[in-house]
């Protein structure tokens, strides 16, 4: 068969960036999508504050209202000071925000892009510090805040005191860890690798076995497969032996993790799905193939642009749908 007689991968049964197994935020998601954000505001207020469930629901919440955040500010005229809507609100911003930049590197990035990716950041970070004064014990506001430090290129000496922050009220928060990864990435930080591969061997060892937090190793890994094959200095051979070293060597370390996180008769956690999704991308990199399909059917068709939008392909859902069909080869 040539390659004009292949078939497209079926994406149709698949979900972009609703990574989670919650009937209830399913329901609040369409709800706000189509408008309606007293129901998104309704399961906020019901959901306790650090834990995973609130992380998840923030984000999900904040995904669903892309578009609305204008609404959202009407909102906060009529109730203001309300922790749940300025948590909302600033979380929403902050996926605004980084919609309208992209993720690609700085240099694929027009100046206008910048200039309203900063803007937009800047009122999310002003909001979220309302948020903060409004809830001070609730970590859900450092959390996010993680990703307007990564966006406005705060000082390392900020980024680690908004971790800092978010962790002492809740550290077990794999989001606060999720968005330490991202903080500590050479794309965004400049940092050597060597201190984000630290942090995530780091936290492994400390979690306790069950824990979602032993998949931060998945996301280290899919941030080093970045580094490494976006390293245009090296030849296409370097490049190989990098991968080797830097990679698939760290093929029995990342199963080692996933096994203390997948242990039997661990408790669901609702950060479970995104983690899988996570996990199935590491896997296929360290060539654990048989891993990797296991956790890509545990995400019951549930995928996140960060890590399945960093292939080649036209989009996240078809590089997952593409790596499944071809059993992560």
């Amino acid at each position: 068969m040539g390659i004009f007689s292949r078939k497209a991968v079926d994406v149709s049964r698949l979900r972009l960036d609703q990574a989670w197994a919650d009937a209830e935020l399913d329901q609040a998601y369409a709800a706000v999508r189509a408008g309606d954000l007293s129901t998104g505001m309704a399961l906020l207020k019901a959901t306790p504050v650090n834990t995973g469930l609130r992380s998840v629901r923030v984000m999900g919440l904040g995904q669903a209202a892309v578009g609305h955040s204008g609404q959202l500010e009407l909102r906060l005229e009529a109730l203001p000071g309300d922790p749940d809507l300025l948590q909302w609100l600033g979380q929403t911003l902050v996926f605004e925000a980084w919609e309208g930049r992209s993720g690609s590197r700085a240099k694929y990035v027009s100046e206008q892009q910048f200039a309203s990716f900063h803007g937009i950041l800047g009122t999310a970070g002003a909001v979220l510090n309302h948020a903060i004064d409004a809830a001070p014990d609730d970590a859900a506001p450092w959390e996010v805040m993680q990703w307007v430090t990564v966006g406005l290129q705060s000082s390392m000496e900020f980024k680690d005191e908004v971790f800092r922050s978010a962790v002492a009220r809740h550290p077990d928060s794999y989001a606060a860890h999720s968005g330490r990864v991202q903080v500590l990435a050479p794309k965004w930080s400049g940092l050597e690798l060597a201190e984000l591969v630290y942090f995530g061997q780091q936290v492994v060892t400390n979690a306790p076995p069950g824990s979602v937090l032993c998949a931060v190793a998945a996301q280290v890994i899919n941030e080093v497969w970045v580094d490494v094959l976006g390293d245009s200095e090296l030849s296409r051979l370097q490049r190989g032996a990098r991968f080797t070293r830097e990679v698939s060597n760290r093929r029995d370390e990342l199963l080692a993790a996933r096994d203390k996180w997948w242990a039997p008769g661990r408790e669901r956690q609702p950060e479970d799905i995104s983690a899988h999704g996570a996990m199935a991308f590491a896997l296929k990199a360290v060539g654990a193939k048989a891993a990797a399909m296991e956790h890509a059917a545990l995400t019951t068709g549930r995928i996140e642009s960060l890590p399945w939008g960093y292939t080649n392909d036209p989009d996240p859902l078809t590089a997952f749908a593409t790596a499944v069909a071809h059993q992560m080869s």
